[in-house]
């Protein structure tokens, strides 16, 4: 058995529902010197039913090369949170560039099982 991580073999593209998307501060006039400098959003997307590794792109016009995106993924609990189960759900990279933010996940269990990934993306 080999110890190496094989890269992912599937992609796939969606787009942001722009509806979802959740503006963290004010305007720029609105933020004090103690909050965070910058524009930012934050944006649930449910990617589905999901095993193995994947490449997810996220089409997302918010986002440039210059983007700062962080990323949270979890198992998909009934209703629309995320919990801790059994399944060991692994985010190797984050890649934003001009429209898109790529990521490479791994679900190591038997059957698919949803995926939800909390994006964070900040604007300099």
């Amino acid at each position: 058995m080999s110890s190496i991580l094989q890269l992912p073999t599937s992609v796939e593209n969606q787009e942001v529902k722009l509806e979802e998307v959740r503006q963290l501060f004010g305007a720029a006039g609105d933020i004090s010197s103690q909050e965070l400098f910058g524009t930012g959003v934050t944006y649930r997307h449910d990617w589905g039913d999901r095993k193995g590794q994947w490449t997810l792109n996220l089409n997302w016009g918010f986002v440039n090369n210059n983007s700062r995106v962080f990323v949270a993924i979890g198992e998909g609990a009934p209703g629309g949170g995320k919990f801790i189960g059994a399944a060991r759900y692994t985010l190797h990279n984050v890649a934003p560039r001009n429209g898109v933010v790529s990521i490479w996940v791994n679900i190591e269990w038997g059957d698919p099982i949803r995926l939800y990934v909390d994006y964070l993306a900040i604007n300099f």
